[in-house]
């Protein structure tokens, strides 16, 4: 049974949804994420540390982004433009097509996104750190689904 007394979810009221709910954490986890994201050696924003990301993942031309990210080549490329020119990001031609670039993680994006990645990490652990074994084991899969089922909904508009 869930414990809803009304100092927690004062903000949400005690009958609350599980839509309601999930949206609400959704909003919180990302101001959380903006705001410890700002707060680094070598701050990023969320949109920063997700193309660092992917681009570290293997996802390295500007299509695949886009494609990822569900935004227009035009956003996109200034975003990228943006990383390039602050030293996290470099472009050259692709070895497949001369008018294709391949964007590669410089050593400065590297090591910017594997210093989010920690203290994003060290974050969930703290925030999931008061769950039984049991919870965090369902928590997962259940949030892998939620966010299958949330881009489904992206694919299809």
């Amino acid at each position: 049974m869930i414990n809803r007394d009304t100092e927690t979810f004062a903000e949400l009221g005690p009958e609350a949804s599980l839509g309601e709910v999930l949206l609400a954490l959704g909003g919180r986890l990302t101001r959380l994420q903006t705001e410890l994201l700002a707060g680094l050696d070598q701050p990023l924003t969320i949109r920063q540390y997700r193309i660092l990301s992917r681009v570290g993942s293997g996802h390295t031309s500007l299509t695949a982004l886009c494609k990822l990210a569900h935004r227009n080549p035009s956003t996109m490329s200034e975003s990228v433009d943006k990383l390039v020119n602050q030293g996290f990001l470099s472009r050259r031609p692709s070895a497949t097509s001369r008018r294709t670039m391949q964007l590669e993680l410089t050593t400065k994006g590297l090591n910017a996104r594997d210093t989010a990645r920690r203290a994003l990490d060290k974050f969930t652990g703290e925030l999931t750190s008061s769950l039984t074994p049991d919870v965090r084991e369902q928590l997962l899969p259940a949030l892998f689904q939620l966010y299958t089922d949330a881009q489904g909904n992206l694919d299809d508009r």
